[in-house]
């Protein structure tokens, strides 16, 4: 019988590093962002221009395999519009909120230079890249499977929200760990990323659906036009182009 006074065996040691090694390799970055974006926002090869080209690649990469997916709802054009689109736009949107970005990253209380700041939203683009890529799969069976704007609307902005979510996380991480003593002004900048996204989404249309031209020129809030689209089949635009491009996602 065992004593159950004796001490209990030690448990063994693992094999995973307490920190992430100085040099970062891509491999590295795409591990620590899915196992380790805390480490990661905190380590000092984390910033700078390298970081900024290994999350634009990993960014780039994600997102064009989750617009060509999307892509297949439609075939034709979108199979190289929507991941050009989707891609293209997410940088947009980050080139013109990096300036509000730095802006409240500095009225939280965070001592972090331009060139961190860069890293940093090249790191939430990248993570929230990756999340849609393993969201890529289950997304493309619906792709195949519904004509519904609607529902596939809806399922690739709740993609988009449950990636962003991650990714704003890592930004707020990352600026608490170079003295962010308010999250205040951070939540601010996310919501504000967040409403320039979801516009995009509206403004770079159809990416869902087909049209003969590659961007609308009619304005439109998102909201409307969700509301428009829900009820929407897969138009075809040579029965009416104007409609098609109109009512398309």
């Amino acid at each position: 019988m065992t004593d159950p006074t004796s001490t209990p065996p030690a448990l063994p040691e693992t094999d995973h590093p307490t920190s992430l090694p100085d040099a970062l390799s891509l491999r590295d970055f795409f591990e620590a962002l899915l196992r380790r974006p805390t480490d990661l926002a905190r380590h000092e090869g984390g910033n700078g221009a390298a970081a900024l080209r290994n999350f634009g690649i990993i960014a780039a990469t994600s997102m064009f395999v989750f617009g060509l997916v999307l892509g297949t709802f439609a075939y034709h054009e979108q199979l190289w519009a929507a991941p050009l689109k989707l891609g293209g736009g997410l940088i947009f949107a980050g080139l013109i909120c990096f300036p509000s970005f730095y802006i409240f990253s500095c009225l939280s209380g965070s001592d972090a230079s331009a060139n961190h700041l860069a890293a940093t939203l090249g790191g939430m683009l990248a993570l929230a890249g990756l999340l849609l890529l393993g969201f890529a799969p289950a997304v493309w069976i619906f792709t195949q499977g519904t004509l519904s704007f609607g529902f596939m609307g809806a399922l690739a902005i709740g993609s988009w929200l449950i990636a962003l979510f991650f990714g704003f996380r890592f930004v707020i991480t990352s600026l608490k760990a170079h003295g962010a003593r308010q999250t205040g002004p951070i939540l601010i900048w996310c919501t504000i990323f967040l409403l320039v996204s979801l516009q995009l989404t509206t403004s770079l249309r159809p990416i869902l659906g087909r049209s003969e031209r590659f961007l609308t020129d009619e304005k439109k809030f998102f909201l409307q036009h969700w509301a428009e689209s829900m009820d929407q089949l897969l138009p075809n635009p040579d029965d009416n182009t104007e409609t098609a491009n109109s009512k398309s996602w």
